[in-house]
């Protein structure tokens, strides 16, 4: 195992010492060019999607109000009275059996 560190070693070093190939500058005005494509492909896509996703997040807070509507009404409307009633007697029915 060490010989092959050593070599390994010896690899690394001569890797590092490698002259690096200097890099191509871009052509003049690219970025330019590019920062304006993007910003003309974006378009008016941004304020469709909101618009869908704020309709959409009326929409499902209204359907969570209308499904919660009748639980609520029903709870608001109903004493404590019946609901006590009907749990003893349903204590009542399972002691006897």
């Amino acid at each position: 195992m060490k010989p092959l560190d050593r070599d390994l070693e010896r690899l690394f070093s001569a890797a590092s010492g490698a002259p690096q190939p200097a890099l191509p500058s871009p052509a003049f005005g690219l970025e330019t060019r590019v920062l304006a494509a993007w910003r003309s492909s974006r378009g008016g896509a941004p304020q469709w999607d909101m618009g869908v996703l704020v309709r959409g997040l009326a929409l499902a807070g209204v359907l969570m109000a209308v499904s919660i509507w009748p639980a609520v009404s029903q709870s608001a409307s109903s004493d404590t009275d019946s609901s006590l009633q009907l749990t003893d007697s349903t204590v009542q029915t399972y002691l006897s059996q």
